[in-house]
């Protein structure tokens, strides 16, 4: 059982059950897959095992809440990579669409992310195409200059012209390195720690810089924040 199979199960049968809120048939999944009975019986035992699925004889397959939010995940990631392809490259919806069915299995999310960051910067809308769509990048990141005095996270990734990354590169701060918020000041810029370096960001720098959240921080008022 390969995860793109899974993959493409959990999408069926979110796609079937209206995100959710109804029990699917093996025959729909079937019929929608173009597949076996057997095979969907089958693949569905899989499946409830793995705890994405609940399946009640008679009344059909549910999602659980673990399958939902894989579900959802993979239903934004594949309208965030169609929306790439047709809006920033150009190509035709319908191989877009088609193109997108195949690489959301392959992309990463910090890929997708990227995506949605990229079109965000060109006002290319890429919101959610309904209210019950996951978003990842709105659910695991958060700006820097989002975060509060205190806060520490990792870097992710920073979509700033080569010239500003070169130039953070040289103070210390990269993806992957842990920063701590030291101070905001009133005028929007944020001050960070990192690598035992402070470093002051105007907030057109920090909001382009994303952190994965860690555990909050205290600063005694006065240790170190002359």
């Amino acid at each position: 059982m390969t995860a793109d199979r899974i993959e493409e199960y959990l999408e069926t049968i979110l796609s079937l059950s209206n995100n959710g809120e109804l029990s699917v048939k093996n025959k729909d999944i079937a019929d929608e897959l173009g597949v076996s009975q057997a095979a969907v019986s089958e693949m569905v035992q899989k499946l409830t095992e793995e705890g994405v699925v609940d399946h009640q004889p008679y009344h059909g397959v549910r999602l659980t809440n673990v399958g939902l939010l894989q579900a959802k995940k993979l239903k934004r990631k594949h309208h965030v990579i169609e929306k790439f392809l047709s809006d920033v490259l150009e190509i035709d919806p319908e191989v877009s669409h088609n193109e997108a069915c195949g690489l959301e299995h392959a992309v990463s999310d910090i890929v997708v992310e990227s995506m949605c960051r990229f079109m965000g910067s060109n006002n290319i809308d890429c919101n959610p195409v309904d209210e019950d769509e996951c978003c990842l990048f709105k659910e695991n990141y958060v700006a820097l200059s989002d975060l509060k005095e205190g806060d520490s996270g990792t870097v992710v990734m920073m979509t700033l012209p080569d010239s500003s990354k070169e130039r953070l590169t040289c103070l210390g701060l990269i993806a992957g390195e842990s920063v701590d918020v030291k101070r905001k000041q009133k005028q929007g810029s944020t001050s960070i720690l990192t690598r035992g370096t402070e470093i002051a960001l105007g907030n057109e720098i920090a909001r382009k810089i994303f952190v994965r959240l860690g555990a909050r921080k205290r600063y005694p008022r006065g240790s170190g924040r002359n």
